[in-house]
């Protein structure tokens, strides 16, 4: 019971709710968001760079693939794994441990490249680190933020940590073409070491809110749970459906632009970073207006048309033969996608306990293994059919599965997000 101002005799039954700051307001999440920011960068720097070094000293299509592969393999097999022990120890731990094999790897790339040694199954036998790192870290990353914020703040604290993230995808295009023009491999892999490091030490001073039951089940069990949570909740399971669809085709089209810089737009680094920035820049303002707006209520609805147009403006970027127009098409193509990635986060969020979240979460990152799994179906593909040919097999196959969740999934349509 409260009392009313100005009568101490009348009382209401209404609670009493305390006011929430802003996640922009808090120290802690600020220096996540900032973690995020140059781990994110250091990963982004690895697609971009590494993709154009190889296909600039090799020219194949099936080297890319391989690149694709190193990376793709161990990061499916290490999220399910990092899935398992983001529920079991301390995540802050596991965060700081994956940013660390990052920091490590690029050194030793970068030691290479000095001595002018630098191969390409160098660079491939890096990305098995790198994968591994990546579905570590993005699976204990995703179940970390709960660990610092209210659930009331979850959809502007995913967002903003979308924001940060995607601000990465303009700082490592322009920063990994400037260097590999100006620089070479060894200032770009210098570079990358720098902002693995950054995000070690950031990581190191969070103090996050995170409670590890005494008893936790056996892992088969636990993996168990987590599989029949997911296929007894549509709305989950068609995340993690666009999710894998999703990352294939952008794994795709990250991993050609090189070689539409190159062959189609007559460029090189300069060219692709530029395009890798316009799509950077518009993630940034997709993923920034949700966390401004707080709240998407038609939140299936939303899902569906960000990825339908996410394939419309690729389609368009398949066949423009002007640089202006491509990065036109990549920046509305990051804006839709960015909130499409956003809103399917939340709603995982808001629908699993903190107990089981590392381990669905861990499910949702090994969709995003089809990532680099782009670089081993379109590598192959660009080595048959050509760039044009290659990116337009993929607008048609997740044009075909979009239509297919809109047409015949009416939960999706219908789901909406209230917080």
């Amino acid at each position: 019971m409260v009392e009313q101002a100005g009568d101490p005799t009348v009382y209401t039954d209404a609670p009493v709710v305390a006011a929430r700051p802003n996640v922009l307001r808090e120290s802690q999440f600020i220096r996540f968001v900032l973690s995020t920011l140059t781990w994110g960068t250091g990963h982004m720097l690895v697609f971009m760079s590494h993709s154009f070094l190889i296909y600039d000293m090799t020219g194949s299509g099936l080297w890319l693939a391989a690149l694709g592969a190193s990376i793709a393999i161990p990061q499916f097999l290490f999220a399910a794994v990092g899935g398992v022990l983001a529920d079991r120890m301390p995540r802050r731990f596991m965060l700081i441990f994956g940013s660390a094999i990052g920091a490590i790897t690029m050194l030793i790339l970068a030691v290479i490249a000095f001595v002018d040694a630098l191969e390409p199954w160098h660079i491939v036998g890096a990305g098995v680190a790198f994968g591994a790192a990546l579905g570590n870290d993005w699976t204990t990353r995703q179940a970390f933020i709960t660990n610092l914020v209210h659930q009331s703040q979850l959809i502007r604290a995913v967002s903003f940590d979308q924001t940060s993230f995607h601000i990465s995808r303009i700082i490592a295009p322009i920063m990994g073409g400037f260097l590999l023009s100006r620089a070479g491999a060894e200032g770009a892999f210098t570079f990358g070491l720098i902002t693995f490091t950054l995000a070690v030490l950031l990581l190191v001073t969070l103090r996050p809110n995170q409670e590890i039951g005494e008893r936790q089940p056996p892992v088969w069990e636990g993996i168990s749970d987590a599989i029949d949570k997911i296929k007894n909740d549509t709305i989950i399971l068609i995340v993690l459906v666009f999710t894998a669809v999703n990352a294939l085709f952008l794994g795709g089209f990250i991993y050609l632009a090189p070689v539409y810089a190159k062959d189609i737009l007559g460029g090189g680094s300069v060219e692709q970073g530029a395009i890798l920035t316009g799509m950077g820049i518009g993630a940034v303002v997709g993923a920034f207006w949700l966390g401004w707006r707080g709240n998407v209520r038609m939140a299936g609805f939303g899902m569906l048309i960000t990825n339908g147009l996410t394939v419309l403006v690729i389609g368009g970027f398949t066949v423009s033969t002007m640089l202006v127009a491509s990065i036109a098409f990549a920046f509305v193509a990051g804006a839709a996608n960015a909130v499409h990635i956003t809103l399917g986060t939340v709603a995982i969020q808001t629908r699993v306990d903190d107990e089981m979240r590392g381990r669905v979460f861990g499910v949702y990152e090994m969709a995003w293994g089809f990532f680099p799994a782009g670089g081993i179906v379109f590598g192959g593909l660009l080595a048959a059919f050509g760039p044009e040919a290659s990116l337009a097999i993929g607008v048609a196959g997740t044009g075909l599965v979009t239509a297919g969740i809109w047409l015949f999934s009416s939960v999706t349509r219908r789901y909406t997000l209230d917080q």
